[in-house]
């Protein structure tokens, strides 16, 4: 007996064992999920497919075709010569930012709140032009900081062209974007650099406007673009002197432009949010085109293009709601009245 019972307690204790064990295991792995981000391909692997299909369904109006490559060449050479350095440039609401978006959440399992991903604000991060070399400081930290922790991490500007003296930050971040194999023992090759800028918009659309008279369908016109908008951008920095223009186009892999967005694009934006908020709200066949109607268009007489793009297609469209549903509420109200009459 004294044997048997021996026999049991040692298979008991060998089971509370395991059982303690497989729990600590599972411990550990859900506690990396939910609070440790590590560099490999658990936490970042680049969808490329998914990112093609997101810009073919979500960004209305862009043949980006180009970007998604782009990333791809990037993301699978492992002897990249340099970081990626794409500036996207375009009217208001073309969505420059929403595709940077859109990427980060294709290369990180935590999207734009992966501690890979950085995003930088002109009015935010650097408004002052009395603090031009503090920022260059800090802004080579906040860049050897992460890519230490993570080659593969990506940083965006947003608004570049609006930080006072924004092209002499580069200054502080040319070693990180030219060709270099290493810098202080960090390998800056892998990293991805993304500056959105509306500079180049003047171009785009006015190129656009003449195009579009002339009858040429909207992605024949974009391969226009693929020359022109860089030696435009190149001619403006030497016209300019600016400290730091040049450089700048010397240092950037792709131009990408993104061009201003006609009325069926913005319609598209005015859909995908009622799907996205009102999925339960009747709308009209006749809503969208009420929203489009209270959206400027340019040129004036032609009405080709929005001028905000689908920047204030939210605003717009939930003033337009409430104002149904107040239309709405009265006439229920005067139908009432007039059942009492009755």
């Amino acid at each position: 007996m004294k044997v048997i019972y021996s026999l049991t307690f040692l298979c008991f204790s060998n089971s509370i064992i395991a059982s303690f064990l497989i729990f600590l295991t599972l411990g550990q792995l859900y506690s990396s999920l939910d609070d440790e981000e590590i560099c490999d391909s658990m936490w970042i692997s680049f969808n490329h497919t998914g990112f093609k299909v997101a810009l073919d369904t979500k960004v209305y109006g862009q043949p980006l075709v180009g970007l998604a490559n782009a990333v791809w060449h990037h993301w699978n050479d492992k002897q990249s010569a340099k970081a990626l350095v794409l500036s996207l440039h375009g009217p208001t609401g073309t969505g420059k930012n929403y595709v940077a978006k859109i990427l980060a959440n294709h290369l990180y399992t935590r999207g734009t709140k992966s501690n890979f991903y950085r995003l930088f604000h002109a009015a935010v991060h650097f408004p002052h032009k009395s603090r031009l070399e503090t920022y260059m400081s800090e802004l080579q930290e906040w860049v050897r900081g992460n890519v230490s922790r993570c080659s593969k991490s990506m940083f965006v500007f947003d608004e570049f062209d609006k930080i006072p003296h924004g092209l002499a930050l580069l200054d502080a971040l040319k070693p990180f974007l030219d060709h270099n194999d290493h810098i202080g023992g960090v390998d800056y090759r892998r990293a991805i650099f993304i500056f959105l800028r509306n500079d180049g918009s003047d171009l785009i659309m006015s190129h656009m406007v003449e195009q579009k008279r002339l009858g040429r369908k909207r992605y024949d016109i974009y391969t226009d673009f693929d020359n022109l908008l860089s030696k435009h951008l190149e001619s403006e920095a030497k016209r300019s002197q600016q400290p730091g223009a040049l450089l700048y186009h010397s240092l950037v892999s792709q131009f990408i432009p993104l061009l201003p967005l006609e009325k069926d694009h913005v319609a598209g934006c005015i859909d995908d949010y009622l799907l996205d908020n009102q999925p339960d709200y009747l709308i009209p066949t006749c809503f969208i085109d009420r929203v489009l109607a209270d959206i400027d268009f340019q040129p004036k007489v032609e009405r080709y293009f929005a001028s905000s793009g689908c920047k204030r297609v939210i605003e717009k469209t939930q003033f337009i709601l409430e104002r149904e549903r107040i239309d709405l509420k009265r006439k229920r109200e005067a139908r009432k009245k007039e059942k009492l009459y009755l």
